[in-house]
Formats: C-alpha cells, structure tokens, sequence
C-alpha cells in the first residue's frame, strides 16, 4: 500500500499536505489544483483512505469530470470498432485517474453546463463554428480525430497519411500502378447532430497526391461514400464495370470492414484475390487475419487514441498545461496475402 511520502513525492508536496488533504482538514488552505493532484495520486496508487475521502466542493468534483461528445452514431460503433476502441481507451484511462466520465448526445447539449466540467473531449469532426462554441465555454478542449481543426486545440489523430503513403510505396515495390482507391467521406456536423459539410478523408487525399507525384493519374481511380461493407461491396462493382479494359492491379481500401465488402464483390465476379487483384485496407480488425485471403493492412491502436485524449485532457484539468499539443499516434503496416507481386 502507498505511504503518504510516496504519494507527497508523486504529487510534488510535502507529506503533511498530503495527510491534511486527505484527511479532509476543513481548517487547511490549498489551492484546488493541488487538492486535485494529491488526490490523483492518491487514487492511482490505490491509497485506502481515498475512498472515504469524498470530494469537498462541486468546483472540486467537477475538476475530475470529463464530458465526451461523439459525432458518430452509436450504431456505427457496432458496425465498425474503430470508434468503439477510441470509447474503451477513454474509458479505462479515466478510471484509472478516477475521472468522472459523461457522454453528452448531440442535439442535448447545454453550452452553459460544459464549463463545468474539468474538460471536453470530441470525437468525430464538428463544424468551426461549434468548436469554437465549446471552447468558449471550456477551454480545455481535446479534438481526436479531426486533421483539419484549428491548432488552438489539443488534437489527437492517427498517422494516416504517412501510412497511406507507406502502402502506395509497398504496392508501387510489387510493380503495381494500376491502383485504385475505395474509402469513406466525412460528415461535419453540427451540435444538433445535423449535417453541415463533407470533408474529404485525409487517406483520400494521400492517394490523390501520391498518385500525381508518381505521374500515375490516369491510372487514378476513387470512390468514396460511407464506411460500410455495403459501399465496399457497391463501389467495386462500380470500379470493375467502369475499368473493364484496364482493371486495376490493386485496391487499397480505407477501412476493413469495406474490404469485407471489396472481397465478396471480387468473389462473386470470381477475380482471384491476390493472384488477380491485390487489396491493402486500414484497421486490422480481429476478422482481417481470418479473411481468405488473410488481409494485409494497417494496424491501428485505437485504444491508445482514446488514452491519449484522456492524458492530454488531465494535462489541462490537473497540471495547468495551457500551450495546445498536436499528438500523432503511430500505427504499422501487416502485411498478409492478400497482396502479391504484380507480373
């Protein structure tokens, strides 16, 4: 069990501090921050009179409160893990900091309640003009997810760009060039939840640009709509009867879950996948290494996503942090047999 000079170390006070704050001394002036901070500690190293401590204000209980906004339907995180990892991985860092955690639905939100919480963490894209309505009121705002918002904010994304590229790189080693690309637009909403814009998916515009660079735009073949093995399924056909005397080499595909789609579009018009088309995807669902052929693809730590946001978010609430941090969270290139030399 921790001392109370393990957790005075930790948390940057002397151990009297920390015996009064967590004895709950009326009588002792300290400033809320660091009232917080000895109390994180505390709750991180298990410390057993934590739990009969309380919190004395609701200044101070909000301080260790999080509203989550999600921009996504709860539906699609059925459908696709990606936003239901980034859930997990926002959940479990904030228990184990003890952050009360409260997911706010758009179209339900009351801006004048926002600022009481210790922070805000949105997932998905908002228009402009909401950011900056939540960041008038609370100012500790994290963004994941969204590469175009303002760097006023603290964001979280992953590297998809880069490794959109990386996969272009590998395909182009394979002596491919006929590559096309099936992936997802991206809804902006408002805080009502209503559609405002689409936005072109950052791995939409790496192929673009990969593809111009490698002086390979005839060879450029896009369709994009929504993240479903549905589209996969729909945008393949579309792309084989619109290319039917040049089909393309390779596909690569914006998420699993519409390769799904892109492989049983090539098994009904039976194309053998790799020896007739290759398919390269983003996410690395548990499914994609039991796919026939098994999937090469990008993993991606959506978990670590949701943990980011949350550290970022305590950096604010608990530490003072008031700078703004771009964190970019790496991922990796698996490569399955789902991909092959081009002859």
């Amino acid at each position: 069990m921790a001392s109370i000079r393990e957790i005075a170390k930790l948390a940057g006070v002397s151990p009297a501090t920390v015996s009064r704050v967590l004895n709950a001394d009326e009588t002792m002036s300290v400033k809320a921050a660091t009232r917080s901070r000895i109390i994180q500690v505390a709750n991180q190293l298990n410390y057993h009179k934590v739990s009969n401590l309380g919190v004395k204000s609701p200044k101070q209980a909000n301080l260790l409160s999080i509203a989550l906004i999600k921009t996504h339907a709860s539906k699609g995180e059925s459908d696709d893990p990606y936003f239901r990892l980034i859930r997990e991985g926002i959940k479990s860092e904030a228990d184990i900091w003890s952050f009360r955690l409260e997911i706010l639905k758009l179209g339900e939100i009351r801006l004048d309640q926002l600022g009481n919480f210790g922070a805000v963490i949105v997932v998905g894209v908002l228009t402009d003009g909401a950011l900056s309505q939540l960041y008038d009121v609370n100012p500790n705002l994290i963004v994941v997810d969204h590469y175009f918002a303002s760097s006023q904010y603290d964001l979280v994304h992953h590297d998809f760009a880069k490794q959109t590229q990386a996969v272009l790189d590998y395909l182009y080693e394979q002596n491919h060039r006929q590559i096309a690309f099936i992936g997802g637009d991206i809804e902006v909403v408002d805080l009502n939840g209503d559609k405002q814009d689409v936005l072109s998916d950052v791995r939409t515009i790496a192929y673009k640009n990969w593809m111009t660079l490698h002086g390979l735009l005839d060879h450029c073949q896009v369709r994009t709509g929504n993240w479903t093995m549905a589209f996969g399924l729909t945008a393949t056909n579309d792309l084989l009867e619109q290319s039917k005397e040049m089909l393309p080499t390779a596909i690569v595909s914006a998420s699993d879950p519409m390769s799904i789609g892109i492989y049983r579009a090539l098994q009904l018009k039976s194309i053998p996948i790799p020896q007739a088309l290759s398919v390269f995807s983003f996410d690395d669902i548990e499914m994609a290494s039991y796919m026939s052929p098994p999937l090469s693809t990008v993993q991606i730590d959506s978990l670590e996503i949701g943990r980011v946001s949350v550290r970022l978010a305590k950096e604010r609430m608990i530490d003072g942090r008031k700078s703004a941090l771009r964190v970019e969270v790496a991922s990796n290139l698996i490569l399955r047999e789902s991909v092959r030399k081009n002859d």
